[in-house]
Formats: structure tokens, C-alpha cells, sequence
């Protein structure tokens, strides 16, 4: 019997540009997620671990950070830990692999070729496919083919060809690779999100576990390590997902339509009990009046302070603001005045924004009348219209104060 936990993708040193001055936080939480792994090996005695590919975000990784994921792997001893080199730091001139100080690590083993591997004291046999460049069409599992009665795994980055479902053809793996090679499990790296692939005898033989911490928005299936089992020979694998993440990086889109839908979304974000830990791209779509959107701007403020990322989108959020109130804002005489009455006419003759016009029908016509003598455009979008909205709304608070 062989029990074993499968993991990949960790890409650790990822520079999370995105998240500014809190990438540095970021980082640090991929670390102590690999610690957890390790320490999660090791309270649940398995009997090796497989690191399928990527556990650095690149070649260029700072001489700290290999001495800090050298730590990490020493705790795991005595479990051997099999790392196969992926696409993000691939065994070429200027690997990280070829640092001297792996070798220091008795229970660490960079796969360096792909050749059949046996894991010591357990009927195990390993069938690795080192990445050894960025980019290929090739098929790096081509080349297995089990031999004997031992227990057989297959190791690989790369991407499964199911036809309607991928369409990346860079390290391609042939979906049947577990059948045709007759190997019992297929322990792959390079997606994301967890996805496992049933055979024809409805057995679970190729899998992806994920990344333990997301890198980026859509990966929805992510922060987990998978626990393998395998009686013997052509059992079928028993597995088992684990919770080991920490971080949640989400991308929201939420329609709103009135103050008490936007005090809704408020509340949303104020359930959340670890905002420190979340990434959260949020975009709203609707129209709200002036004071909803200013209401907005402060709960922006305050998840700004509060979550390791957020951002509010606007882009698809249109106002329709008191006109009366903002004219009100602007000294008699002024051009704004005029302005604000073409864009109201505009409003009213539109098919999608004609009920937010407080102009009359008769008093848009003169107004589009007026501007047609003056050789303007008559056809504008509502998007332009609400931006040309928002920044008169903003010049007249300015010229107000």
C-alpha cells in the first residue's frame, strides 16, 4: 500500500504586483501555507510527498527564499519529497535546481530525468517528466510505459488535451495517459484549480490538486493538497481533498439599483471575518443617484484599510443625479447651466435612459434643436453620458466650495 500527498503550483517569490504594498504580506502567507503542507505530511504519516511542478514562480528566486523553502522541506524529514521541476522553474541553464544546496537535503529529490524512480521501502515505482524548457508541443508523458507490479505513478506539468474543455496546447498530456500507460495515478501540476479526471472504469487516476494559495481571480477550486491512497497494483486511488489555504481572491459582480441594495452589499462585506486575507475586485452595474455613490466612495475608504486588497469598479455603474440640485451648485449665468440642459435632452431622447430625464418631451426637442444648429453630435452613449455627468457633477462641487 502506498499513501502519499499530492500537491503542486505553489510558485512561491510570485511578485503580486496587483497588491502593491501588501504583496509583501501576500508572499509571506504562501510560505507559512507551505509549512502547513509539511507539517500536514507529517501528522498524517504518509509515505512520500509529490510536488508536481512550479514551486517557484520563476528562475530568478532570491538566495533567502531558497534557504527558507530549504527549512521548510528539512521539517519533513525523514518523508522523501519529490519535486518535478514545471514550466515556471524548468531545469534549464540558469535553474534554480542546479544550486548546490539541494543536495544537502537527504530526503529531497529534484527529478532531473525521466526515467522510472523507486521510492524507497515501498512497492512504489515513480514516472516523472521533468520540464526542461518554457514552451513545447510535445508530449513529456509519451515516453511511459509500466513495467511490472509495483505500484505505479506518473508525474507531470502540463495540460490535459480534453477536447470542448482546453485549448492551450503548450505541454500538452494526453487524457488517457493513465489507461494507455497503465499507470494506477497520474499526480499533474499546472492548473489551478483542483480538477480530476475519471477513467473508463470510473476510477480517479489523473488529477490536479491546485494551487494551495490562489495567485489570481477565477481560480475558484483552489487552496487544498490531495491525500492519495493505493491498496496496489490496479487499485483504484482513494482520495481525500484538504483545506491547507488561506488566502481568498474573488472578483464580484453585483447589479444595485437603490440605497438599501448598496447598505446590502455593505453588509456583505462586513460578514467577512477575515478581510485581511481577501483579495476582492468589486464591480457594481445599475443606476443610483448621487447620494448612493457618495455613500459608495466611503465604504471604498473603509475596505481599502480593512482588506489585503479591494478595489471598487465603477465602470458599469451609471448616475442619475438631481440635476436641479447641482444647478444649484453653479453660479447664475454660468456655461454648466446650458450644458447640463443638453444632456438631459439627450436623456430624454434615448431609449435606455429616457425615464431619468426630468425634461420635458417639447423642451428637449428645442434644446436638440439648438445643438443641431450648432453642428454637435446628437448621438451619444449612455456611457458617455453618465461620465459627462460625473464630471460636471465634480467641477461643480469644486466650483462651489
Amino acid at each position: 500500500m502506498a499513501r502519499f500527498l499530492h500537491t503542486a503550483d505553489w510558485h512561491l517569490g510570485m511578485k503580486y504586483a496587483k497588491l502593491g504594498l501588501n504583496a509583501e504580506k501576500a508572499r509571506e502567507v504562501r510560505i507559512q501555507t507551505a509549512n502547513a503542507v509539511i507539517e500536514y505530511a507529517q501528522k498524517h504519516n504518509v509515505d512520500f510527498i509529490i510536488v508536481a511542478g512550479d514551486l517557484f514562480d520563476s528562475n530568478d528566486i532570491e538566495r533567502d527564499l531558497i534557504d527558507t523553502v530549504i527549512r521548510i522541506l528539512q521539517k519533513a524529514m525523514p518523508i522523501p519529497v519529490y519535486i518535478l521541476p514545471g514550466n515556471h522553474d524548468p531545469l534549464t541553464i540558469d535553474s534554480i535546481y542546479a544550486d548546490p544546496f539541494w543536495k544537502t537535503l537527504s530526503n529531497t529529490f529534484i527529478i532531473d530525468q525521466p526515467k522510472p524512480l523507486s521510492v524507497p521501502n515501498i512497492p512504489v515505482t515513480l514516472y516523472p517528466c521533468p520540464v526542461t524548457q518554457k514552451q513545447t508541443k510535445k508530449d513529456l508523458t509519451d515516453w511511459i510505459q509500466v513495467t511490472g507490479g509495483q505500484i505505479s505513478i506518473g508525474i507531470a506539468h502540463g495540460n490535459l488535451q480534453i477536447p470542448g474543455f482546453t485549448d492551450d496546447p503548450n505541454f500538452p498530456i494526453d487524457p488517457d495517459r493513465a489507461e494507455q500507460s497503465g499507470l494506477d495515478y497520474l499526480s499533474l501540476g499546472e492548473w489551478h484549480s483542483l480538477f480530476s479526471l475519471k477513467g473508463k472504469d470510473g476510477a480517479i487516476r489523473t488529477l490536479y490538486p491546485g494551487t494551495p494559495e490562489p495567485t489570481k481571480s477565477g481560480e475558484n477550486n483552489c487552496g487544498r493538497v490531495v491525500i492519495v491512497e493505493i491498496e496496489e497494483h490496479g487499485s483504484k486511488p482513494i482520495l481525500q481533498e484538504v483545506e491547507i489555504g488561506t488566502l481568498k481572491w474573488e472578483e464580484r459582480l453585483i447589479e444595485i439599483s437603490s440605497f438599501d441594495e448598496i447598505k446590502c452589499v455593505e453588509k456583505e462585506l462586513k460578514d467577512i471575518t477575515d478581510p485581511e486575507n481577501w483579495v476582492l475586485d468589486l464591480i457594481l452595474k445599475g443606476i443610483i443617484d448621487q447620494e448612493a455613490f457618495n455613500y459608495l466612495e466611503a465604504i471604498e475608504n473603509q475596505c481599502v484599510k480593512n482588506f489585503l486588497y479591494f478595489k471598487l469598479n465603477k465602470d458599469k455603474l451609471h448616475i442619475n443625479p438631481d440635476l436641479t440640485k447641482l444647478k444649484n451648485l453653479i453660479p447664475e449665468g454660468v456655461l454648466f447651466g446650458k450644458v447640463i440642459d443638453a444632456i438631459e435632452a439627450f436623456k430624454r431622447c434615448h431609449p435606455s435612459l429616457q425615464e431619468f430625464s426630468n425634461l420635458s418631451a417639447e423642451d428637449a426637442e428645442i434644446m436638440l434643436q439648438e445643438l443641431t444648429n450648432a453642428s454637435l453630435p446628437l448621438n451619444p452613449s449612455p456611457e458617455a453620458l453618465e461620465r459627462a455627468l460625473m464630471i460636471l457633477y465634480q467641477m461643480a462641487r469644486e466650483v462651489a466650495r
